[in-house]
């Protein structure tokens, strides 16, 4: 059971584990922080914070705390698709319905991060 991993690939994750511990506590008290906020429903009457808004600013975070690129967002945004079908067969349609929402709005993040890297690397090569 633990040959499914490649050794390649481990030592992989360990160094970029390794390379961004302070980045990732950052990341998870953030989620943390929000869970807790939705919970307690803080700024409820002001600004209603969801699970919706807590994965939205969970993809955007991820990008300049994880160093997330355009690939990283896409390819969240494919497992939660897989995902959502995976719920769509289970019958479970509400959640399925919800992680589509998930699954939109990390494909739109993505595909403004890929835009955004085009434009950085065609500036690049002008110079």
């Amino acid at each position: 059971m633990n040959n499914l991993i490649p050794e390649q690939i481990k030592k992989d994750i360990q160094v970029w584990v390794t390379g961004h511990y302070f980045q990732i506590a950052v990341f998870n008290l953030i989620i943390i922080l929000m869970f807790l906020l939705y919970s307690a429903g803080y700024f409820d009457p002001y600004l209603r914070i969801t699970i919706n808004i807590i994965v939205l600013i969970g993809l955007i975070v991820s990008i300049p705390l994880l160093n997330a690129g355009s690939r990283a967002i896409l390819t969240v945004a494919i497992l939660f698709w897989l995902f959502a079908a995976f719920l769509r067969v289970v019958k479970i349609e509400v959640w399925a319905e919800r992680t589509v929402i998930y699954a939109y709005e990390a494909l739109l993040l993505g595909v403004i991060l890929l835009i955004k890297e085009n434009i950085s690397f065609s500036q690049k090569r002008k110079t």
